[in-house]
């Protein structure tokens, strides 16, 4: 005998989907509102995020050890016996590879949105499709061995996740915003094994602020972006080191010195990116040759250079942990900023976070080397002013200070160096923000015409439009009307100001009504308004309905009005409505307290 009589199986679903229904408008609100399920989610959107980085990261490693034919256990930019044809062959491939994506983005109509400019413009809506598409450029850029890290990539991966995920779950623009910021937290933090440079990368880079608020489902991304990297890769990123007493006086002096020249230094490398850009373009060479251009040269460079390719991770181990000469290190240094220019300039997908480490470290072991040679610096630590010199450099061209201080120190597991390092960032910063004012990120937007300084939330300025903000009790006449019919219509006391538009419907003035109507006792009767067009006030304060909010506070101090008339278009300039300048000011100040209210979480 059966247990569920045919006919009754399913009932408990039917059961479950009208419990659904009516609790339907709860359920939204407890997925909207509640902080719980928030955290919840950051944590399960950080630990997606940490698989995805350390898959691509793995994928990336195997693409190495099987086209450049490495050794078990050996990468790529720490490989010396690379076949010089071989070498040429492969990233070559690789720069057709990408070029041949080109072909599909060149039908794209916009622009591709990272995560940065997402939760700055647009309130942390990102699409999937283009940044999976990001991701596979960056892929097969890395995995061919261009001279790029793999963190462009799996971040902008990783920020397309938290965007889905808040939008799934109907939340506010700051939550949405927030998870983006989860995303890239938590794939730095597993692709690092540093929870904590995870955490300050999503503050300082992508999310724009810090608060308490913001703090919890951030950091619960970048544990469980980690704690996902461990269980799925199974080991750490570590650099092990010997302090031996760094952090006396004569060393703070020279991390600070060490800082200043990785600043200046990656003011060249962006220089640099853009200069190759800017000969690729008038070039007129199209974009899907460029970056099989770009391979080629790379990939000449690195027959006598072989520590160009790839991230430089391994590499910069070596560094650290061996006695390099300084001119070696001067060729490496060198040829790493040409090799990186070269390949971002050049149309591959990546980023500098990894390149700039390793710049940073070989910076950092000439000034090590030429202070042992000057009796200044004791040999033993060369490898710590190399550590110093890696974060000073990946905070002048990622922007994240904090970020890169605390992975200096997570990847050493010393907290003895902590000071040298924070003096180093600190100058780097500082260097940069004085001489170039903007890190590689904010340079590129900068480029293409956007004012972005970070993550901090300007879109709501640029989405509100006039359309959005003006009053619609606007009245318009015909200028045709006679002067009894307007006074009949619009008495004293009705409204203040009635639009006047021509034969076309265009608007051409306002008139006042009190005004009007103290005229028309002294009008003849069959007077109509075009008598009075030379009365007519604000003819030339109108703005079109699509201008943003931003334009809008200065046009009002432009034109020394109080008041402008927003028209449908510059075309036909038909009345929509008006908006007074108190009024923008108003509502400037609302949303401006409503921000503050989503930073503080009240």
């Amino acid at each position: 005998m059966r247990l569920f009589p045919f006919g009754q199986k399913r009932r408990p679903l039917r059961w479950a989907v009208a419990v659904i229904r009516v609790y339907r408008g709860s359920l939204r609100k407890l997925l909207r509102d509640n902080s719980f399920i928030l955290v919840v989610a950051a944590a399960c959107v950080g630990a997606a995020s940490g698989a995805i980085a350390s898959l691509m990261i793995l994928i990336s490693e195997t693409a190495h050890q099987y086209l450049f034919g490495l050794n078990a256990g050996e990468r790529l930019s720490s490989a010396l016996d690379l076949s010089p044809t071989q070498v040429i062959f492969i990233v070559t491939l690789g720069g057709v590879l990408v070029g041949a994506t080109y072909l599909h983005q060149s039908r794209l109509r916009h622009v591709i949105v990272d995560p940065i400019e997402a939760n700055a413009l647009y309130g942390g809506r990102m699409s999937f499709r283009d940044s999976a598409f990001v991701a596979l450029q960056s892929l097969l850029s890395s995995g061919f061995g261009l001279s790029l890290g793999i963190e462009g990539g799996f971040t902008q991966a990783a920020g397309a996740v938290g965007s889905k995920v808040g939008q799934f779950l109907n939340r506010r623009r700051h939550d949405v915003r927030m998870l983006v910021g989860a995303g890239c937290a938590g794939g730095i933090a597993g692709a690092f094994a540093a929870p904590f440079a995870g955490a300050a990368y999503g503050f300082e880079l992508i999310v724009g602020s810090y608060t308490v608020a913001t703090l919890s489902p951030v950091v619960a991304a970048a544990v469980a972006g980690h704690l996902a990297s461990r269980l799925l890769v199974g080991h750490s990123y570590h650099i092990p080191l010997n302090p031996n007493g760094f952090g006396s006086d004569g060393y703070a002096i020279l991390a600070l010195f060490l800082g200043v020249a990785c600043g200046l230094l990656s003011v060249g490398l962006m220089r640099c990116v853009t200069g190759v850009e800017r000969i690729f373009r008038q070039s007129k060479m199209r974009d899907v040759f460029r970056p099989w251009a770009g391979g080629l040269l790379v990939g000449l460079m690195a027959i006598f250079v072989p520590h160009l390719l790839g991230s430089g991770h391994d590499a910069m181990a070596l560094i650290l942990n061996n006695e390099w000469p300084v001119k070696l290190l001067a060729v490496v240094l060198a040829g790493k900023i040409v090799a990186s220019a070269l390949s971002l300039g050049s149309g591959f997908r990546g980023g500098l976070f990894s390149t700039s480490l390793f710049l940073g470290a070989v910076t950092g072991a000439i000034a090590g080397n030429l202070g042992v040679m000057g009796g200044v610096v004791a040999p033993n630590d060369v490898a710590i002013i190399s550590l110093v010199g890696m974060a000073s450099f990946g905070a002048a061209v990622v922007g994240a200070p904090m970020a890169m201080a605390l992975l200096a120190i997570e990847v050493t597991g010393d907290l003895t160096v902590v000071e040298p390092v924070l003096l180093g960032v600190l100058a780097a910063t500082l260097t940069v923000r004085q001489v170039f004012g903007y890190s590689f990120a904010t340079w590129r937007f900068h480029l293409r015409g956007e004012a972005i300084l970070g993550g901090e939330d300007v879109g709501w300025a640029r989405q509100t439009t006039a359309r959005d903000l003006m009053r619609r009790d606007l009245n318009t006449v015909p200028i045709t009307m006679s002067l009894a019919d307007f006074c009949a219509r619009f008495p004293v006391g009705s409204t203040k100001y009635v639009a006047v538009a021509d034969q076309k419907a265009a608007y051409v003035g306002l008139l006042d009504v009190a005004a009007l109507h103290v005229d028309q006792l002294n009008d003849d009767a069959g007077s109509t308004l075009e008598d009075l067009k030379s009365s007519l006030e604000h003819s030339n304060d109108w703005v079109m309905a699509s201008t943003r909010f931003d334009m809008l506070v200065h046009l009002f101090e432009q034109r020394e009005t109080e008041r402008l008339i927003i028209v449908d278009n510059e075309t036909s300039r038909h009345a929509l409505g008006y908006i007074t300048e108190a009024f923008a000011l108003r509502r400037y100040r609302q949303e401006l307290e409503a921000r503050q209210r989503e930073i503080f979480g009240n």
